[in-house]
């Protein structure tokens, strides 16, 4: 009976750091530090692109615009992460949401500021920037005023 080739198992934890080059979408994370949220639109299609991207996924062209989303969406579905991944192994369960944009956008943020059976599709949010320890800017969504 043939088990597959050896492996080596290791109980070390293993950290990772990834540095993601952001020349040209750092408009993104300079606006989330302005409290602005903005999204890259094709200059030839037209097509709107959350998170933003250098270049059109659509049709591949490099000319994009830099557009604001505002901060109103409404929620589609959400998840409760009761066990959390390695990468998040420091933090308690927490919730992820994700939110309908006016403009039909979908974004994917951890939802804060309200209890898990409050939520419900059709819920009003509203996207707030924040900033982690480290200094790195972040968003979330909260309940809408």
């Amino acid at each position: 009976m043939d088990s597959g080739p050896p492996t080596l198992h290791s109980r070390r934890t293993l950290t990772l750091r990834f540095n993601v080059p952001i020349s040209r979408t750092h408009q993104f994370w300079d606006s989330l530090r302005e409290g602005r949220f903005v999204t890259t639109r094709c200059g030839e299609c037209g097509a709107l692109s959350f998170p933003p991207q250098s270049d059109c996924a659509r049709c591949m062209s490099g000319e994009v615009e830099w557009v604001d989303l505002g901060t109103e969406a409404e929620l589609v579905t959400f998840t409760y992460v009761q066990v959390t991944p390695p990468s998040f192994v420091e933090d308690d369960p927490y919730i992820v949401g994700i939110g309908r944009m006016s403009q039909g956008l979908k974004i994917l943020a951890w939802v804060e500021g309200t209890r898990l059976e409050a939520l419900a599709p059709g819920m009003k949010l509203k996207l707030e920037p924040r900033t982690s320890d480290d200094g790195s800017p972040y968003y979330v969504f909260v309940p809408a005023p």
